[in-house]
């Protein structure tokens, strides 16, 4: 499989030699010294993803962007500013142009990777594990617990620009379709199910299957769960929250029993005491 461009604008050669150098094992750098170097490369080759330096003379980060937008080639490429101060003006007239990110210089190695990566997963251009998912429809869940509905949406807006399978983009989709029309229980119900199947998936490759369980059984064990804390019994507390591991229980319920067998660890009981009844209150 060919690498993805990235096409590294900076009129300091040490600079360019340093992204080349982070970026070489995962992607092919073209860099270049100037704004209308770069605009001669963007005219005549794709890139994936350009950074580009703002103080630069003759022509500034800003100006060849603004060119680089006038070509067929650059009206969507992402862009990531390189900086070395943190010029508000700079910055909102970046986000006017569609930039992406902005790094301060001088930029460390792995979080430039991060950020491009991310950028890229954000356009569409790469696509997102099942932990990033798993992470991100949490988030969103956790937005709609706490009564911020316009957050919600708007993440929710942000994943469909993500590379997902169809089943998940259809899936959001609808759970948008929901949100715009204030039905947010609905809305909560459906990211949840997004869960519940990146869970049983996970469990199918572990070469595990997960066992059914009822709402009434699952409160019944999360009650036995609450009493054995409640009398100081952890080991076995424990022992049944391990047991619930099996079977195919809500995400947001198997979140709260992993937290609180983590509090158990770390002999915390009466935080995974207050999980468990937050576990219980959300059946």
């Amino acid at each position: 499989m060919d690498k993805m461009r990235i096409l590294a604008v900076d009129d300091n050669v040490v600079n360019l030699a340093t992204i080349e150098q982070e970026l070489q094992d995962k992607y092919e750098v073209i860099p270049v010294s100037s704004g209308r170097r770069a605009l001669k490369v963007v005219r005549q080759e794709k890139v994936d993803l350009i950074l580009l330096d703002i103080q630069m003379p003759i022509m500034d980060g800003i100006e060849t962007l603004k060119q680089i937008r006038g070509q067929e080639n650059g009206t969507t490429v992402p862009v990531i500013m390189l900086t070395a101060k943190h010029d508000r003006a700079t910055v909102l007239e970046g986000a006017k142009l569609g930039i992406m990110d902005y790094i301060l210089k001088p930029f460390d190695g792995e979080d430039l990777c991060q950020r491009i990566e991310r950028a890229l997963k954000l356009r569409g251009a790469l696509p997102m594990n099942e932990a990033e998912l798993y992470r991100h429809i949490e988030d969103i869940g956790k937005c709609i617990h706490n009564g911020n509905n316009k957050l919600a949406l708007t993440k929710t807006e942000e994943m469909l620009n993500y590379q997902l399978s169809e089943e998940v983009t259809k899936r959001l989709q609808a759970t948008v379709a929901k949100m715009k029309e204030e039905d947010f229980t609905a809305a909560q119900r459906m990211l949840s199910r997004i869960l519940q199947m990146i869970d049983q998936k996970n469990a199918k490759q572990e070469g595990r299957e997960l066992l059914a369980i009822s709402v009434g059984e699952l409160n019944a064990k999360l009650l036995f769960v609450v009493d054995d804390l409640e009398h100081f019994r952890v080991e076995d507390a424990d022992s049944r929250l391990e047991d619930l591991m099996r079977y195919a229980i809500p995400s947001i319920i198997r979140e709260k029993c992993l937290s609180a067998q983590k509090c158990l660890k770390e002999y915390d009981d009466g935080e995974a005491e207050r999980l468990i009844k937050d576990a219980l209150k959300r059946l």
